[in-house]
């Protein structure tokens, strides 16, 4: 088993219109912690690919009071959870059915009709990678300067433009039934996981401009997320990068 180095980056912004932030993540232990600040958050680090290590974005549905709620609990589960996985084991479908489960108690014992969160997570284990999505928040692999999305879109439309037709939350009954895929990696392999934040503002072209760079992955997570904001920020914005 390969013992690669792996940098990771992340960038999540409240976008330019909205009054409150959505989206969540996972990195590396951390976390947005602060539900009510409007500030962005920005890290980076690095780790290896022989830890069984998770990443990941969430992007809460559920209105301006309760779709951050849902992401969070999605986002802070994920790093119980970590904190305690098995090494060496495929453990998505494990995670994601935990975090519905989460999220449907959070709203029940809120006492509201539904709230839920998309999910975009990927595993490195050791030669392998996991992916893992429900709803809209994608997952890219730049490849050889080749971008392709990687995960499953689940929207379909309606009125008010598109309706998530899979996420974590799902009240009693209804089946969880995520995307998941298992693939390799080669080294100078970057992945991006995103809210639709960034997908709705900018093309697949764009998105592989401003990430098929050498640069620090800081300064690229940053960029295209400035790149999204600039387009008109309609949304919340969260990048999160791996480059192998």
């Amino acid at each position: 088993m390969r013992r690669n180095k792996v940098e990771y980056a992340c960038v999540c912004s409240v976008g330019r219109l909205r009054r409150n932030n959505e989206d969540n993540f996972y990195c590396d232990g951390h976390i947005r912690e602060d539900v009510d600040s409007t500030a962005d958050t920005e890290l980076s680090g690095t780790v290896y690919s022989d830890t069984n290590e998770l990443f990941a974005v969430f992007d809460g549905m559920g209105g301006e009071a309760c779709g951050e709620v849902a992401s969070y609990v999605a986002a802070y589960e994920s790093r119980l959870f970590a904190d305690d996985r098995a090494q060496y084991e495929e453990y998505l479908y494990e995670l994601a059915e935990r975090l519905n489960e989460k999220v449907r108690e959070e709203t029940e014992a809120r006492s509201l009709v539904l709230i839920g969160t998309t999910a975009a997570m990927l595993q490195i284990s050791g030669d392998d990678i996991y992916i893992l999505n429900a709803g809209d928040s994608r997952i890219y692999k730049l490849s050889k300067h080749e971008l392709r999305q990687i995960s499953e879109e689940h929207i379909v439309a309606s009125g008010s433009g598109k309706a998530i037709t899979k996420f974590l939350g799902l009240p009693e009954g209804h089946s969880l039934r995520p995307y998941i895929a298992m693939g390799k990696y080669r080294s100078g392999d970057v992945f991006l996981l995103c809210s639709d934040g960034v997908t709705d503002m900018l093309s697949d072209d764009e998105i592989r401009d401003i990430i098929d760079d050498k640069r620090e992955l800081s300064m690229i997570a940053r960029d295209l997320v400035d790149a999204a904001l600039e387009r008109g920020g309609i949304d919340n914005t969260t990048a999160v990068l791996l480059r192998f």
